[in-house]
C-alpha cells in the first residue's frame, strides 16, 4: 500500500485523462418511418390471420420485411466519442472567430471535441443537418455531460446477481 509520502502525483497526473463520453447515432434514421409502417402492417395481418388464415403467409413476410428493415438500421450505427474542452480551450478554439455564427462557433467547438471519428467543424455542421436535431443533440449532451457532471461508473443495466441470502443459488 502506498503511503501519502510515497504517492507520486506527478506519474498519477501523467496517466491521467479526460472524461469522455459515448453516443449512437444512426446513418439511416429514417428507416423508422418504413418500420413504424410496417409494424401497422404486421398488426393488422396478424388480426387478420386471427379471424381466418390469410392466403400467402403475409404476416410472416411482413416480419422477415422488418427484420431485415432493423438489421439495416442497427447496421447504419455510428459510434460518435467526445470528451471535454476547459473553458479557457474553448476560449482558444474561437480566437480569431469574432465573426462567426452561433453554429458555427459551436461547431468549431464541437469538432475539437470530437475524438472519434475525427471531424473538422464544416463536417460538424454537415453532420448535423444530416442527422437532424434529435440525433445531433444527442451528441452536444454528450459533450455538456462531459464537461460538466462528474465521472462516475454505475451498473443499474447490468441484472441483479442472485445471493445465497435472497433466495438465488
Amino acid at each position: 500500500m502506498t503511503t501519502p509520502q510515497e504517492f507520486d502525483i506527478d506519474a498519477w497526473l501523467n496517466d491521467a485523462d479526460r472524461p469522455a463520453r459515448s453516443v449512437t447515432v444512426y446513418q439511416k434514421a429514417g428507416l423508422i418511418a418504413d418500420l413504424d409502417a410496417l409494424e401497422e402492417k404486421i398488426r393488422n395481418a396478424d388480426a387478420d390471420e386471427v379471424d381466418g388464415p390469410s392466403m400467402g403467409g403475409g404476416a410472416s413476410k411482413l416480419r422477415a420485411k422488418y427484420a431485415d428493415l432493423a438489421q439495416k438500421f442497427h447496421d447504419s450505427a455510428i459510434t460518435i466519442r467526445v470528451q471535454s474542452l476547459t473553458n479557457q480551450e474553448q476560449a482558444e478554439l474561437l480566437e480569431g472567430h469574432d465573426d462567426a455564427t452561433p453554429a458555427e462557433r459551436g461547431a468549431i467547438i464541437l469538432a475539437e471535441a470530437i475524438t472519434q471519428p475525427k471531424m473538422n467543424a464544416t463536417q460538424v455542421q454537415r453532420l448535423n443537418i444530416v442527422l437532424g436535431e434529435a440525433q445531433f443533440q444527442r451528441i452536444v449532451t454528450a459533450w455538456n455531460e462531459a464537461c460538466r457532471v462528474a465521472p462516475q461508473v454505475s451498473a443499474d443495466f447490468l441484472p441483479k446477481r442472485s445471493t445465497q441470502g435472497d433466495g438465488g443459488e
